[in-house]
């Protein structure tokens, strides 16, 4: 009975958010206005430190594509490698602007901002320099309806088939935020592929409340922008995705995943913060219940209900998942639930104790 009452709350929910609303997000996504955003007053600010291996891989998206917008500033945050060289190598013939970040500024947060007293554009397209993406990814930002914020699609993939199951945590939340943004409003940003307009972040952006935590600067920008009714969008678009690799090694993953945690919660946004509560909730039922069938020896209602669970997920995520080709790391999703209550427990221990690095420096939190 019990697994039953489970499935019922764990299926309408789970259809619901994924289901119906990833079905209705673009159009949500594309109403309302004609009028598109001008790829020549688009300004893309590229913060970079220690990227000699990942810079390649952006000039290449960059001189591969068909349309290129205004301006690309790549700012440096005292580099310690070849980077700086590469990109002085490789600028001419490129609408290039390449700057540094003063002794006394450092961070992605400070970057950021000094690119922005660099640039022209009427936009600003918050890029990260270890990402890539297609020959039309520029050709594509020119079709989107204008807006104050549009949160683009940022996608994490491994780089050989060990890595692929780094992917599918991330996936599943931007297939709930995805859901979220056509239901209500979305829950997470990434700085790795953000595009918003100059004016709503001068009359929003809220710096001194958040300066003195390291990371966190996409998320509290869709914060600002809500707190000041701002005209918030999503898109789940393949066209206009960027991508990015998982790090190496089981330690980045965990310093990466933590971050990104830790931002999280220093947010407070109590729609998201309620969320996860049922989220956890519902996982503390399941896995409760599996361990109840276990200890009793009820062995086929325990394989009931990780199958029916694990079958849900397989059908509710797959669209997601499918969208952006990630069909190997979808299969993965059994192996996924059966170590998702390990994988919570050791990240929330070691966020007590372990304090996450990138590029380099400690993460201020």
């Amino acid at each position: 009975m019990e697994s039953t009452i489970f499935l019922i709350v764990y299926l309408f929910l789970l259809k619901v958010i994924v289901g119906f609303g990833g079905n209705r997000h673009k159009l949500k996504a594309r109403s309302k206005t004609t009028e598109t955003i001008a790829l020549d007053k688009i300004s893309v600010l590229i913060p970079f430190r220690n990227e000699a291996e990942s810079l390649p891989g952006i000039i290449q998206s960059i001189k591969s594509s068909i349309k290129l917008p205004m301006e690309i500033i790549f700012i440096n945050d005292h580099s310690e490698d070849t980077g700086l060289e590469f990109l002085q190598q490789h600028m001419s013939d490129l609408p290039i602007t390449l700057v540094s970040l003063p002794d006394q500024k450092f961070g992605k947060k400070e970057a950021l901002r000094y690119g922005m007293e660099h640039a022209h554009g009427d936009y600003y397209l918050t890029l990260d320099a270890d990402v890539f993406f297609g020959p039309n990814y520029f050709s594509e930002l020119e079709k989107l309806p204008t807006a104050h914020l549009w949160i683009l699609p940022a996608i994490l993939i491994g780089r050989s088939k060990k890595q692929l199951w780094q992917e599918i945590d991330l996936h599943i939340m931007n297939a709930i935020n995805v859901g979220l943004y056509g239901l209500f409003r979305p829950v997470i940003a990434s700085g790795a592929n953000l595009l918003f307009s100059k004016s709503a972040f001068l009359a929003s952006d809220d710096y001194s409340s958040h300066q003195h935590i390291s990371s966190g600067d996409d998320l509290f920008l869709l914060r600002d922008f809500r707190k000041n009714n701002k005209n918030v969008r999503l898109i789940s678009d393949p066209s206009l995705a960027v991508y990015t690799y998982a790090p190496e090694g089981v330690r980045a993953f965990l310093h990466q995943r933590i971050r990104w945690i830790s931002k999280t919660s220093k947010v407070k946004d109590h729609f998201a913060t309620s969320l996860g509560v049922i989220q956890t909730a519902l996982s503390l039922v399941f896995y409760t219940l599996l361990g109840i069938y276990l200890f009793k020896e009820e062995h086929s209602e325990m394989l009931f209900l990780l199958i029916v669970k694990t079958g849900l997920d397989l059908i509710f995520y797959a669209p997601y998942f499918f969208r952006f080709k990630r069909i190997h790391s979808w299969a993965l999703i059994p192996f996924y639930e059966v170590i998702f209550p390990l994988y919570n427990v050791l990240l929330l221990t070691l966020i007590l104790f372990l304090s996450p690095t990138w590029k380099g420096r400690k993460v201020k939190l």
